[in-house]
């Protein structure tokens, strides 16, 4: 009898499930990976201990002096020395220097600083010093550049002129007094002392004890005026001098000694 055979299916074949399911990927690390890692992490830390180490051995070298250089007349380089002496025993490559200048520069009358370091051991300090001018209200010095600071204990003041106002007139007491020195540096006579009043009026005492009034308008021109009553009249016969006018002077004369 005869049979039928089957025909073999046509058509799409059923992929098999688990050899059709996708393994996960994975990244497999190259040999070199896990060290290139460790060297990233350890390198900050090496670093570190190699700039402590250096550090360490650099400090093995200290300050051991310091050399004081410049024009002096009013301290001593003994005096900036003593200053800074807290320099000395520090590491050469750590100290600060900017402490060493702000020391050095809050001394009284010191205009100018320049600190540097010097191979193997020492600081050098070149100071450039401000010039005394005028003492202020009889407590504090005023330098050449108008600086005012306070005065050094072993200075004398007694030879400086002698300026008195209020603070809010400093800087215009200072501008008058150059102005008015310019304008007698031809004679032989010095501003003793100068006031400003609270309302802005000059007055000066001379050093040929002329007492002089100039108000607060038209400094300059006054000093003009002053320094040709100087030159024309003698000081022995003048007391007074009132400038405080458009032109011309109030003169007030010394008494007439009667002859013994």
């Amino acid at each position: 009898m005869a049979t039928k055979k089957h025909q073999p299916r046509r058509g799409a074949t059923p992929l098999n499930v688990e050899k059709a399911k996708r393994q996960p990927f994975k990244f497999k690390k190259p040999s070199w990976f896990r060290a290139v890692y460790l060297s990233w992490v350890a390198a900050p830390i090496m670093l570190a201990l190699i700039i402590l180490g250096g550090r360490m051995v650099m400090d093995r070298w200290v300050i051991n002096n310091v050399v004081v250089n410049g024009d002096l007349a009013i301290w001593s380089a003994e005096d900036i020395a003593q200053q800074v002496h807290w320099v000395v025993g520090e590491g050469f490559f750590s100290v600060d220097l900017e402490k060493v200048y702000d020391s050095v520069d809050s001394m009284p009358l010191i205009k100018k600083v320049t600190i540097k370091k010097r191979w193997p051991g020492y600081v050098e300090v070149k100071v450039q010093e401000d010039i005394p001018m005028a003492v202020w209200n009889g407590n504090k010095l005023i330098g050449i550049g108008g600086d005012l600071m306070a005065i050094p204990n072993h200075i004398s003041v007694d030879n400086l002129a002698l300026i008195t106002g209020e603070s809010e007139y400093l800087n215009t007491s200072i501008n008058d007094f150059r102005l008015i020195q310019q304008s007698l540096a031809a004679q032989t006579v010095n501003i003793e002392s100068l006031e400003i009043s609270k309302t802005g009026s000059l007055s000066l005492k001379l050093s040929n004890q002329w007492s002089v009034q100039l108000g607060r308008k038209n400094i300059q021109q006054r000093a003009a005026r002053l320094r040709k009553i100087l030159i024309k009249l003698s000081e022995e016969q003048v007391s007074a001098v009132d400038l405080r006018y458009g032109k011309g002077a109030a003169i007030e004369w010394r008494p007439k000694q009667e002859k013994g």
